[in-house]
């Protein structure tokens, strides 16, 4: 809510602000299901959906560059961190109550591995993240590119952004998927050029993301029987795969 409330405006992007309580705050609590829960509202984006074109990925990658200017510098108290340390830290405790989870988690500490062993993935440029950024969290309307779910948002490599990004393209159809990536990449460089080391890094970072979601399933979700196999082999197919970008 921080960021959000003090995001810089920034010419071809915006954000989906908090709506204040009657009382000026931004948050209220409420029982769910026995469960003491957080919640918000939010001013909604007037726009059209993205679409995965080379156009509109090439838009949404330059103004995925612009928040990230429009959101630095900003001290958001409890952000939480999004560096790969910290986010890949024990993922074997939550997937090893999940049968037949042994393949995706010897992917997972080999890609932790890999990862942190890695030295283009330290030291790369830092700064608030949305935390999900992908086509789907965002809309256009008349060139301006509108953010908003920033339930994942955070603080670390800007890099996390774009491999969540090219990793949902990496998903999606592989005959579109190096297309859509270079275009991604493209536009994100006209506003703010990567570095070597962040372009080494970004493989790292779209692998990273599959992690993410698969512990984020393991953590919260619960699957549907014969769902789970699907979803682990699947997520060992991606971890298991050389990403080349």
């Amino acid at each position: 809510m921080c960021l959000l409330n003090e995001v810089r405006p920034t010419s071809g992007i915006d954000v989906a602000r908090p709506i204040p309580t009657t009382d000026g705050t931004d948050c209220v609590r409420v029982l769910f299901d026995g469960v003491d829960r957080v919640g918000g509202l939010f001013h909604a984006l007037d726009g059209r959906p993205l679409a995965d074109d080379p156009e509109d990925v090439a838009l949404f990658g330059s103004a995925l560059a612009r928040l990230h200017g429009a959101l630095a510098g900003i001290e958001a108290g409890g952000a939480r961190p999004l560096d790969p340390a910290t986010l890949c830290a024990h993922p074997a405790a939550s997937l090893v109550r999940i049968p037949g989870s042994e393949a995706v988690r010897h992917a997972v500490d080999r890609c932790r591995a890999e990862m942190l062993g890695d030295p283009a993935t330290h030291d790369l440029p830092l700064g608030n993240c949305h935390g999900d950024a992908r086509l789907a969290n965002a809309v256009a309307r008349d060139g301006t590119i509108g953010f908003f779910d920033f339930d994942d948002c955070g603080y670390g490599p800007y890099v996390l952004d774009l491999g969540t990004a090219a990793w949902h393209f990496v998903r999606g159809d592989p005959a579109k998927t190096a297309a859509l990536i270079a275009a991604l990449l493209a536009g994100y460089e006209r506003v703010r050029p990567l570095s070597g080391a962040e372009r080494r890094a970004l493989p790292h970072f779209v692998k990273l993301a599959e992690i993410r979601a698969l512990l984020f399933l393991a953590g919260f979700c619960i699957l549907a029987d014969g769902l789970w196999p699907r979803v682990l082999d699947q997520a060992t197919t991606v971890l298991d795969r050389r990403v080349t970008l």
